[in-house]
């Protein structure tokens, strides 16, 4: 289960959760340092009938995008190790002390964000390429066998879109935002259109348009129209590239949340900035 997602990333490192009733064998326990490979033990396979240890934080698993889904709360795809390719990577396990249903699973699953942020190094308030943390609970079997936990994954979105794939990683990503920032910023290679998934490029060499690393934010009671997302967001655009150099060669373009996406109150956004016919330099 995927906690929503503000352009799949970590917005001002706050994410919401927003679960759903899952209807792949979870909708309750009656129903249903620096980058390197990762160390940890691999899960042995169930196929002689075994029931699958818990998670350990550190591992790896090249998780589908078929298992990506907001209602996807069990994930039984096999451990490997970080140095192969694999899609998500196990920065937490929550163990509860009370037995978990979906409703505290639910209300539990937020609590992924603060161990994610220190096992990912993330130290300032930058919106980074990094996809919001996936959620996962112990499977029917393993709950039968007594297991109670929250998986909190993290992985690397792979395009601008909500939902989209997650990009192949090799290597573990623990401590990967502060050491190597410029790999997580929000990078394409074609000019911005908010509401469509555009493919992301890699921001150390020149690209055509980048997210800036500081969000916009407004308090709103209500979703505003449209004319006003645009005036309010082109103006908190402008102000965050005053101090720039190249400030009137830029072409600004402000994003927000969807109304859907939505949780009421501080309404978060973004500013792309790109330039009329030529790319961006690398970010160093």
């Amino acid at each position: 289960m995927q906690l929503f997602r503000t352009l799949a990333l970590l917005v001002t490192i706050v994410v919401g959760a927003a679960c759903a009733a899952c209807a792949n064998d979870a909708s309750s326990p009656a129903a249903a340092g620096s980058r390197s490979s990762g160390t940890a033990s691999l899960t042995p396979s169930s196929a002689n009938g075994e029931v699958p240890p818990p998670p350990k934080v550190g591992q790896c698993r090249d998780t589908p995008a078929s298992n990506l889904g907001k209602d996807d709360w069990v994930d039984q795809t096999p451990v490997v190790e970080c140095s192969k390719t694999h899609t998500l990577e196990t920065v937490a396990v929550i163990k509860p002390v009370e037995k978990l249903t979906l409703a505290t699973a639910q209300q539990l699953a937020a609590s992924c964000v603060s161990p994610a942020v220190d096992y990912l190094g993330i130290n300032s308030r930058e919106i980074r390429r990094l996809v919001d943390q996936v959620v996962y609970w112990p499977s029917r079997v393993q709950r039968a066998a007594g297991q109670n936990w929250l998986r909190c994954d993290a992985g690397v979105q792979a395009t601008t879109g909500c939902c989209g794939p997650l990009a192949p990683q090799k290597g573990s990503l623990r401590g990967d935002v502060s050491s190597d920032p410029a790999r997580f910023y929000v990078c394409i290679n074609q000019l911005p259109d908010p509401g469509r998934e555009q493919p992301l490029t890699s921001c150390e060499k020149p690209h055509r348009a980048e997210i800036l690393p500081s969000a916009l934010s407004w308090d709103v009671t209500q979703y505003p129209s449209a004319p006003a997302l645009s005036q309010k967001g082109r103006a908190g655009c402008a102000t965050l590239v005053s101090d720039r150099p190249d400030r009137r060669s830029l072409v600004v373009t402000p994003e927000w949340q969807s109304k859907a996406n939505w949780s009421g109150a501080t309404l978060e956004g973004w500013c792309w900035i790109s330039r009329q016919t030529e790319p961006l330099p690398p970010i160093r």
